[in-house]
């Protein structure tokens, strides 16, 4: 792990001070695509904690990696939302680290903390399309660009994979009734397109995955934060953007 680290070229961490028995790996997350490990040092105090996040088993059946790595190069050096990409290596990645607090429920139902949520939302909506999205993406004529109608569509056919496991039970089966969904899913689809052209509101970029576990708070802002509301940030990457148009 040290090894990898110095190759990238993280501050402090080239140090040849840095023995590999000082370095600390702690698993804090095991998420459905993730699992995420905090790296740190007990000898060079201004080395500081790096993030690794070691992909889930056919987690890119689900997500685009190339895609995601691309997105939050864009949002952090362009737009300063979001960790730095220090490095990537086959199945995951090492990203910068963001000491925090995950928010709860009751936190984002707090007023100021909801007000900067939205602020921060409204820094993630005026994000500039083209520069995040993927040009390669094939969106077919049944999704007409709706890049979420796209997703659904080709995260349908694992979906059904997975199901078919001998270790699924029937139980599980009926209560997610895919067939259903997707019945349903059509059926909204088509609504939705045949709305006139200026229906809703601009398209925007979208996170798609802010629940309250995904939002943090930062612990310690100093003085050098001038906006409040960048105390918040994200934790999970945004998975796509989306049409309100």
């Amino acid at each position: 792990m040290l090894d990898i680290v110095r190759k990238l070229h993280v501050r402090v961490w080239t140090t040849t001070q840095i023995a590999p028995e000082d370095v600390i790996i702690r698993k804090v997350s095991g998420a459905l695509t993730n699992a995420v490990f905090f790296v740190s040092c007990t000898t060079i105090p201004s080395a500081k904690t790096l993030l690794l996040r070691v992909y889930g088993s056919s987690s890119g059946s689900l997500i685009s990696r190339p895609r995601e790595l691309h997105v939050l190069h864009v949002l952090s050096s362009k737009y300063r939302i979001g960790p730095r990409v220090y490095g990537t290596f086959e199945n995951g990645r090492i990203e910068e680290y963001f000491d925090s607090v995950t928010l709860s429920p009751t936190d984002i139902r707090d007023p100021q903390i909801s007000r900067w949520i939205g602020a921060r939302m409204a820094e993630l909506h005026s994000v500039d399309i083209a520069a995040v999205e993927d040009s390669s993406a094939k969106l077919d004529e049944d999704t007409r660009g709706f890049e979420v109608a796209a997703n659904v569509k080709s995260w349908l056919g694992p979906a059904e994979e997975v199901l078919k496991l001998p270790g699924i039970s029937d139980a599980v089966r009926q209560e997610l009734d895919l067939p259903r969904f997707w019945k349903e899913w059509q059926r909204y689809l088509r609504w939705a397109l045949k709305q006139p052209r200026g229906f809703g509101t601009r398209r925007v970029f979208g996170h798609n995955d802010a629940q309250y576990g995904n939002l943090l708070r930062l612990k310690d802002v100093g003085d050098a934060l001038i906006d409040e509301h960048r105390q918040v940030c994200y934790f999970a990457s945004p998975k796509a953007y989306y049409s309100d148009s």
